[in-house]
């Protein structure tokens, strides 16, 4: 097989107005191939064309636009006669990796059609429990499970759900998320203070962070009942980045919360914050975590299967039930650490973040995978 002949296709069902930690893998990835002699294409929804950040995958892949109905069965057609050309010219071998579960049942098809092809579906994000998307899902992976070359699970809690849907065990591979850890620097007494002054906080209060975009699945109610349990003479200050629509009705009575607009910039909410709090009733993988680890911060966590391991063990590092009163107590024990020990905290949490979940190791892991399921002479080294 010919170094040079071999293309990895990403179909990508990503949107979203800021890169998060998605787009550094994916330019990870596609730099990792194409310096083993892969070629490199890239699928994004039609809806991403005007996102700032495509230009952080300049000059790494060839960008190509699908259409259609976004998360639904009418992306299927469309999506099956934009693959169809592009697989035929030449009759290489390829890989399609598919991502946010969009793409998952064109890339099958493709694969029964055609048998020099790898597919991997990527499952990124935590399965909707309806009685509904509980048969969607089960019909797909009964039906085409067994086509695919594997399912990448970022989570035991995922790992777990795709089995419960009759996913074949077989085809099931633990690939926890990574984050690009330059991004998160450890945070300086310079940069605090400048964070703190852009939000409008002063320099003595004692701050927790958390992202309530998904408002229940975030705990953001959580949150806001552990927030009622502090004195107001305690001078702790709650942010909380909300997502779009009308803010939840719980901040109108908690004066100490404060709602943040969405932004690109996370590392300077990160800056900005003594304690970052997730409080999620459910995760995938819990990038925030990850990325306010590397930050330094100690963060609360709530016992799930995708965020207890990166805490458990970890000096700076809380899980707790997902009830309000756990919650402050956890919070309040870490507010009370010496700036000696928050200082020595944050360097073993970065360790274990850059040991653990470094996009390099990653990216080559990704890349191996990619070569042993193209067989003999795919590009390993």
């Amino acid at each position: 097989m010919s170094q040079t002949m071999v293309t990895i296709h990403h179909l990508a069902d990503y949107a979203g107005p800021y890169p998060g930690s998605f787009v550094p893998m994916l330019a990870a990835t596609t730099r990792e191939a194409s310096r083993r002699g892969y070629r490199n294409t890239i699928w994004l929804s039609a809806v991403a064309r005007d996102r700032a950040w495509l230009s952080e995958l300049d000059g790494l892949a060839e960008i190509r636009w699908l259409d259609g109905d976004r998360g639904s069965i009418g992306s299927i057609r469309p999506t099956l006669a934009a693959l169809g050309p592009a697989l035929a010219a030449g009759g290489e071998p390829a890989v399609l990796h598919t991502h946010f579960g969009t793409f998952d049942i064109p890339a099958a098809l493709m694969r029964l059609r055609r048998r020099r092809l790898a597919v991997f579906w990527h499952e990124h994000s935590r399965l909707h429990d309806t009685r509904a998307a509980r048969a969607r899902n089960t019909a797909r992976y009964l039906m085409l499970g067994r086509v695919v070359n594997g399912m990448l699970c970022v989570s035991p809690e995922i790992r777990d759900a795709l089995r419960e849907r009759h996913a074949p065990a077989g085809r099931l591979i633990d690939f926890p998320n990574a984050i690009d850890i330059d991004r998160f620097a450890l945070v300086t007494p310079e940069r605090r203070r400048a964070a703190r002054q852009e939000l409008g906080l002063a320099d003595d209060e004692r701050v927790v962070l958390h992202f309530g975009w998904d408002w229940h699945r975030k705990g953001g109610d959580l949150m806001v009942a552990a927030a009622a349990t502090f004195a107001a003479d305690e001078g702790v200050r709650w942010l909380t980045v909300l997502g779009a629509g009308a803010p939840p009705p719980e901040l109108a009575g908690s004066p100490a919360v404060r709602g943040l607009p969405p932004t690109d910039d996370v590392s300077a909410l990160y800056a900005a914050a003594d304690i970052f709090l997730s409080c999620s009733r459910a995760e995938g993988m819990p990038y925030a975590v990850l990325e306010a680890l590397a930050s330094g911060l100690p963060v609360v966590g709530t016992d799930l299967p995708g965020q207890t391991p990166l805490l458990a063990g970890l000096p700076g590092g809380e899980v707790v039930a997902a009830a309000p009163a756990a919650i402050a107590a956890a919070v309040r024990r870490l507010l009370a650490l010496r700036p000696d020990e928050r200082e020595r905290h944050a360097q073993q949490a970065r360790e274990r973040v850059a040991a653990s979940y470094s996009l390099d190791a990653w990216s080559r892991n990704l890349v191996d995978l990619y070569g042993r399921a193209l067989g003999p002479g795919a590009p390993l080294a």
